[in-house]
């Protein structure tokens, strides 16, 4: 009963395993369930976290944005913008793309933009290979 038992156990532990794999085109790989997301801080000359206006992340290769539809947004992440999470993990390259951040400061008019090297593709989630975490406007 207990071998029963535990060959039932390995082999719904490998039959959960293919659950999560990435399609075919990308290779075989297991991926977690976490949904991750890459953001950047904007703030003052004092240091002091921001609402920016007009904020775009395009993707110097495909000329998009990568922005997601609905960003994560909310009283405790004043300052905090996504600039893309793995709803857009398709759009991205596998290698890395060079994604143009940028938005103006409100009090100042300021504008300011940075390039971040950002992955998606094949790879499980998208990631941050290069690039500032925080925009600070003088």
């Amino acid at each position: 009963m207990v071998k029963r038992l535990l060959i039932l156990s390995v082999i719904g532990i490998c039959l959960g395993c293919h659950k999560n794999q990435q399609k075919a085109g990308c290779g075989t790989q297991v991926c977690t369930d976490i949904f991750v997301s890459v953001g950047i801080h904007f703030t003052d000359k004092n240091g002091n976290a921001i609402v920016v206006n007009n904020f775009t992340a395009i993707d110097q290769r495909t000329h998009l944005s990568v922005t997601p539809v609905h960003p994560v947004t909310g009283i405790d992440n004043v300052g905090y913008y996504v600039v893309t999470d793995d709803s857009m993990r398709p759009q991205l390259s596998t290698e890395g793309d060079d994604v143009l951040v940028s938005a103006t400061d409100p009090a100042t008019n300021q504008t300011k933009a940075v390039t971040l090297k950002l992955s998606g593709g094949c790879n499980c989630h998208v990631g941050k290979i290069s690039g500032v975490d925080t925009i600070a406007f003088d």
